[in-house]
């Protein structure tokens, strides 16, 4: 018989007594890396794997028979949930929803559920399932490639200005005091800019590229990462019996192909172990760099050879990333990034749909109202696309009034919702020319790929399901 205070008191319907129950789901979800909790009728905790307590830092039996309240960040929210999806009477099918939730230590935290109900062989037995992964680190990564992106596109801000900036974000991002730019000179690495609240590393100082952690960066020619190396293999490296710095992470600054230089930061307490994301996110703080450097050098050859004027301003059309009438990425960064999506895609085994919109009737638009409509119109959707789409998302204009949009991570069934809000929004915009309302509409062709193929590939799917939104009448999206 199963007491009234014995956690799995409601699992009588289950094949199993209460303690072998738990013994298999502990089992069953033990090697997940995704937080998984189990709760009763009750919603307390009967089952925790490990990634649950690391995740919520709690120990394994401050967490075993606590009230799932507690792991939320707002009570409304706790019983929102228990009206809509955990209690008896809600649906079976488990959908994923995102959450604030609150860690034993008091920090919060975004997370990504799956949860709900978990019925035994009569209705009496229910018990609640949540899975739970964290996405915090996504959304600070989102956030500070917005803030790069803020950074090197400024056309108020001069090189200097850009990577003094790109500095301090590297150091609040990563949350590291030290950040620094250098440049090698053969086998030497001398400091170009640094932040050092010490102030010992100032610009113009200069060591042997051996006797730096930096020279892990050369030689895995791409980002480089150690914490707590005081434990690890590089605990007898020069800089670390110098200056004790216990976590590093950088990647190379390049010119024309050739590493010219290094973007690091660094920190004597040990800030955690460092993600892939973290790695993405200082490479492309690197290749920002190198962007800029480059165009900083493009510019110094301007003003030395006036000759060569043309040349070095054709150069830097070719570097621009910004679609000058949207303020979108234009076709050269989609197609980077449209490379980088599939490889994290690869990587991790996720989802990317991929999306091209095309404006219905642009033509006439043109014709009878000028190109300066067309213009706004296009001016508008971007505008609109922007605000609509998630900070993950990224979109750009692909040519002439078409637009490509990536969204990683999403199925097609939730691309396809995005894409019907956006295009809705159109829909209803009052765009006015000479005082008339001009009714704008877009059609839009949407795939989605496991990222085991070419970007060429996606595309031909995309613009085949196009296709047949515009044949089927247009102001509608298709997929493929």
């Amino acid at each position: 018989m199963i007491h009234r205070s014995d956690p799995f008191a409601d699992t009588e319907s289950f094949p199993f007594d209460g303690e072998s129950l738990q013994t298999v789901l502990r089992h069953m979800f033990a090697d997940m890396p995704e937080a998984v909790l189990v709760a009763d009728a009750d919603r307390r905790i009967i089952m925790a794997n490990a990634a649950a307590t690391d995740l919520f830092r709690y120990q394994h039996d401050g967490l075993l028979g606590r009230s799932s309240a507690d792991l939320y960040e707002s009570s409304a929210d706790f019983e929102e949930q228990g009206r809509t999806r955990y209690n008896r009477s809600a649906g079976g099918e488990h959908q994923s929803y995102f959450m604030r939730y609150r860690r034993g230590d008091g920090s919060v935290f975004d997370g990504e559920t799956i949860g709900g109900a978990i019925r035994g062989t009569r209705d009496a037995g229910v018990m609640y399932l949540g899975i739970i992964r964290d996405l915090s680190s996504r959304m600070a990564a989102d956030k500070a490639i917005a803030a790069l992106h803020a950074i090197t596109s400024n056309p108020e801000m001069g090189y200097e200005q850009r990577r003094g900036a790109i500095l301090e974000l590297g150091c609040r991002y990563f949350g590291m005091p030290i950040g620094i730019v250098s440049e090698i000179d053969a086998d030497r690495y001398v400091i170009a800019d640094a932040i050092d609240p010490n102030g010992g590393l100032v610009a113009g100082t200069v060591f042997p590229i051996e006797d730096t952690y930096c020279c892990h960066v050369l030689a895995a020619e791409g980002p480089f990462a150690v914490d707590r190396a005081g434990d690890s293999k590089i605990c007898s490296h020069p800089c670390y019996r110098r200056f004790k710095l216990e976590s590093y992470i950088g990647a190379p600054v390049a010119l024309d192909g050739q590493v010219v230089g290094t973007l690091n930061f660094s920190s004597p307490s040990a800030t955690g172990e460092f993600s892939q994301t973290d790695l993405d996110l200082v490479g492309m703080f690197g290749q920002w760099l190198s962007h800029e450097l480059s165009r900083e050098r493009d510019l110094a050859a301007l003003h030395a050879a006036h000759a060569e004027l043309q040349e070095a301003h054709d150069r830097l059309n070719e570097i621009a990333t910004l679609d000058e009438l949207t303020g979108l990425g234009n076709r050269r960064m989609l197609v980077q990034q449209f490379d980088r999506e599939i490889e994290r895609g690869r990587r991790q085994a996720r989802a990317l749909s991929v999306a091209l919109v095309d404006f219905d009737h642009f033509k006439r638009l043109n014709d009878r109202y000028g190109h300066a409509a067309g213009d706004a119109a296009l001016r508008l959707f971007a505008e609109m696309a922007t605000q609509t789409l998630r900070g993950a998302d990224a979109i750009g204009r692909w040519g002439g009034e078409e637009f490509l949009l990536l969204l990683p991570d999403t199925a097609r069934d939730s691309a396809v919702s995005s894409l019907s809000r956006l295009l809705e929004r159109l829909r209803l915009a009052e765009f006015h020319v000479a005082g008339e309302r001009v009714p704008l509409s877009v059609s839009a062709g949407v795939t989605t790929s496991h990222c085991d193929e070419t970007a060429d590939a996606i595309i031909r799917r995309a613009d085949e399901a196009l296709y047949r939104a515009k044949a089927d009448g247009r102001d509608r999206i298709a997929s493929a």
